[in-house]
């Protein structure tokens, strides 16, 4: 057993230096839900389009693959723009709305809506090719394993199903609400769910790994996984770092005046942790003892999740102001004022910057043009 469990941990450590593309294909940028590009961007950011929906709504986080950006609105549309300069290739209308994040994978776009339906577009002209239904409404981004996409519901379940059918492989049951991403190490899945534990999943087997943990308070917050640790926030405020070799919380940040409400994701690289809080407060956190390595106050509540690109950690806020934030200090290095504010998180790739507002804009930053 204890061979197996070492032999885990260096399957984590080697795999948490593999080399992404330069593309933004899950809610998180990547299985692990890190939330790190591996792009660049330019010192001072420009605007170099916006695509506006009249009387529009997104609340989820914009895919950039292929020199595509696809997101889906509270209408029901989901659309497929340009990156280059955010003109509509195609777009596909429902009577549900989307507030989850799409997810890219071998061509297919999966997103699922209010209805709880889950649904396979074909990326190149959104045609559906498939739609599989669960019992309650779809809050998060789906994740990829081998020929299997997986997808969480409120109605507590854990659906594996084949990529390019929809078919059921398996499901994994919770007994309460699941709002998170399923982050994946290697063979295994992690949930934070609403009833208060962090389940571990076999990906083979859809079945429970070891004995769930306890995490103090219910979360719908996706975790982050980074060599031997997860990091989960809780709705309630603490934050929880546990180990998966010991199946144990090593840690816990419990700051009533920092974090008295976490809706966000982590993000994580290295050692620390960053997480915005419902308090106006960006945390960095050593994910080794949860220390405190340093605070940043925004000027407004942001429930969006933090995005680390190039030396810089970035966030959006509910009043529209998109923040860039020196990794290692916290200092504020620049911030925009736009139209709208921001419940999605931002993605960064082939050095662009997307991130979609609720007052039906997709905002575009880059390099100057030349």
């Amino acid at each position: 057993m204890m061979k197996s469990i070492c032999l885990f941990i260096v399957f984590l450590a080697a795999s948490s230096s593999f080399i992404l593309k330069d593309e933004w294909p899950l809610f998180r940028g990547d299985p692990r839900s890190q939330g790190v590009s591996n792009s660049k961007l330019s010192d001072s950011l420009n605007q170099l389009w916006e695509f506006q929906v009249p009387k529009g709504a997104f609340e989820g986080t914009p895919l950039i693959v292929d020199g595509r950006v696809y997101i889906g609105d509270l209408d029901g549309e989901v659309y497929c723009l340009n990156l280059k300069d955010g003109k509509l290739i195609w777009k596909t209308e429902s009577e549900i709305g989307f507030i989850a994040s799409p997810a890219f994978h071998e061509g297919i776009l999966v997103i699922g809506d209010y209805d709880g339906k889950v649904h396979g577009l074909d990326a190149k002209d959104g045609k559906q090719l498939w739609e599989f239904e669960t019992q309650a409404q779809i809050d998060s981004g789906a994740n990829f394993y081998e020929d299997m996409v997986l997808v969480t519901s409120e109605d507590g379940n854990l659906y594996a199903l084949r990529l390019k059918t929809g078919e059921l492989a398996w499901k994994y049951e919770t007994g309460d609400q699941l709002r998170c991403s399923p982050t994946i190490a290697v063979d295994r899945t992690f949930l934070g769910g609403c009833d208060g534990q962090l389940h571990t999943v076999d990906l083979k087997t859809g079945k429970a790994l070891g004995e769930k943990i306890p995490l103090g308070g219910p979360t719908g917050s996706t975790p982050a996984n980074s060599g031997d640790m997860v990091i989960v926030p809780t709705q309630g405020g603490p934050i929880l770092g546990i180990s998966l070799s010991g199946s144990k919380v090593v840690w816990t940040f419990s700051d009533q005046e920092l974090s008295p409400e976490v809706r966000s994701s982590p993000a994580i690289l290295g050692r620390v942790a960053y997480v915005t809080t419902r308090n106006r407060r960006l945390l960095a956190l050593d994910t080794q003892d949860g220390s405190l390595k340093w605070e940043a106050t925004l000027r407004k509540r942001s429930d969006s999740s933090p995005v680390i690109c190039d030396g810089r950690i970035y966030v959006g806020a509910t009043d529209g102001r998109l923040y860039a934030f020196d990794l290692k200090t916290g200092k504020v290095e620049w911030m925009l004022e736009l139209q709208g504010g921001f419940q999605g998180s931002p993605a960064i790739a082939q050095e662009r910057l997307v991130i979609a507002s609720d007052k039906g804009s997709v905002f575009c930053f880059g390099p100057k043009p030349q």
